[in-house]
């Protein structure tokens, strides 16, 4: 240890007093290794088919926790969990739906989603709403479904599991959802 290291440690007072109990110990004081996203090491797959089921499952969704209604659709490629891999996101609303009408469906939605293999969360406070994930291939895969009092507007956002696509498609697909 440098002399401007050893004044260091005696300035401070956690580990001036841990150097004076223990002089026979070197301390050595190492930043947190950044963590990094590696690959995921799974073979690549196609987006588009895999867009399109998520979109299917997402409708399947609202057809099973709402069963009314239009909801407009918006979808979009997000980063997955690992540096060469995307998550899929689709979000419906519906717009102009009662108190009445938006808070029943969610509490419905718990036994519904439960019921199909997703593990269930209700908050007991905010925004009521209901949130779910079940374990996927690479990370989970989640699923929001709430209701917004104030506007009316029930919305259902699914999540996809990460799909491993390569590292620069991965970029590609993030960068044309914005």
């Amino acid at each position: 240890m440098s002399n401007a290291d050893a004044e260091s440690v005696m300035d401070d007072p956690f580990w001036s007093v841990v150097r004076r109990r223990h002089p026979d110990l070197d301390i050595v004081i190492l930043p947190p290794e950044p963590a990094t996203a590696g690959e995921s090491g799974l073979p690549l797959r196609a987006p588009e088919p895999f867009a399109g089921l998520e979109t299917s499952e997402a409708d399947d969704s609202w057809a099973r926790l709402v069963g009314h209604g239009m909801p407009v659709p918006a979808s979009r490629w997000i980063p997955g969990p690992t540096r060469d891999s995307v998550r899929h996101t689709v979000t419906l609303t519906l717009d102009g739906v009662s108190r009445t009408a938006g808070i029943g469906h969610l509490r419905e939605a718990g036994d519904l989603l439960t019921s199909d293999g997703w593990q269930v969360f209700i908050p007991p406070t905010g925004m009521p709403r209901v949130t779910a994930d079940r374990p996927g291939e690479l990370g989970a895969e989640s699923l929001l479904f709430g209701y917004a009092p104030e506007t009316g507007r029930l919305f259902l956002r699914l999540t996809s599991t990460g799909l491993t696509v390569g590292t620069s498609r991965a970029r590609e697909l993030i960068g044309s959802a914005s």
